[in-house]
């Protein structure tokens, strides 16, 4: 692929993701699953490009991210031009995919910090703070005035209650976890509350009710790409709980930039321009069909 020569420009990394793609497409057209495959592809392409700019030691960590940003937006709009030669978007589509390329794109900022002390950390299952949370809850009992047999009938009521919550499967599993100058974070990426969302924030509620009760130093943040204002009253009901802090539209890029030390909205109004990027048959239906509003991060 020859890599080693690349200087990792847009211009230079579309044209190499372009002249993959239109291969790969001439591989696959007409068959089973080809947007699958094609991405697929693209995505081994992406590893390829990304390796040796990791593996470079002569870059910092800011100038690492920077190519590694460019290579993954590259690939993002020739997956975009592909798909959409291959099976047009239709608005549900089209906005569900723009928002399911931006949290990895954000989570690139913490895979490839510039930020010391940042390490990864694996959130608990279900059943180990089950077991956390009952421990801790024995040994509070032990320090009543209850009697054993009422102790029973309170451990029995707890067991009904842990079953009938596992039984909606709750998943403590978030987007991110991580731990940074000593405090744990549990973060939750949302493009956007403009639907029914009743049960996600339930669920959430939820999630970060067992986290503080497991750990009250555990920060839960809900990192939402649109505006606030953009946004319904489910998000507003996260909002003022106390379970969760929420920062919307360009709280949400200040947060990331204060944790993994990259400006990343900079980066985004320096280096991304969909409508200019994306191939003139992409942008021209985007346009016709009015799509290209939700063409923004």
């Amino acid at each position: 692929m020859g890599a080693e020569n690349l200087k990792y420009t847009k211009p230079e990394l579309l044209e190499l993701f372009r002249t993959v793609g239109s291969r790969i497409y001439e591989e696959i057209k007409g068959k089973k699953t080809q947007i699958t495959k094609m991405n697929t592809e693209l995505k081994k392409v992406t590893e390829a490009l990304v390796k040796p700019v990791v593996e470079d030691i002569d870059l910092t960590n800011e100038e690492r991210l920077d190519k590694i940003l460019m290579v993954y937006y590259c690939s993002y709009i020739v997956m975009i031009e592909f798909r959409n030669r291959m099976r047009p978007y239709e608005y549900m589509d089209f906005t569900r995919r723009v928002g399911e390329l931006w949290e990895p794109f954000c989570k690139l900022c913490w895979k490839y910090s510039s930020e010391e002390g940042i390490a990864d950390i694996i959130p608990p299952t279900f059943d180990e703070a089950k077991v956390q949370l009952l421990t801790d809850l024995n040994t509070f009992i032990e320090t009543t005035s209850l009697t054993e047999e009422q102790t029973q009938e309170l451990n029995r009521y707890l067991e009904l209650m842990w079953e009938l919550i596992a039984s909606g499967e709750i998943k403590l599993e978030s987007d991110l976890h991580f731990e940074k100058d000593g405090v744990k974070y549990n973060v939750d990426f949302k493009s956007g509350f403009n639907s029914n969302e009743k049960g996600n924030t339930n669920r959430l509620l939820m999630v970060g009710s067992i986290y503080k009760k497991l750990d009250p130093s555990y920060e839960n943040l809900l990192l939402v790409r649109a505006e606030e204002s953009e946004n319904n009253h489910y998000l507003q009901t996260l909002k003022n709980s106390t379970q969760w802090n929420v920062f919307c539209g360009q709280e949400t890029y200040d947060k990331i930039e204060e944790l993994t030390g990259f400006p990343l909205k900079s980066w985004i109004k320096h280096n991304i321009d969909w409508e200019n990027d994306l191939d003139i048959e992409t942008i021209n239906y985007l346009r016709e069909n009015r799509l290209n509003q939700y063409l923004r991060w």
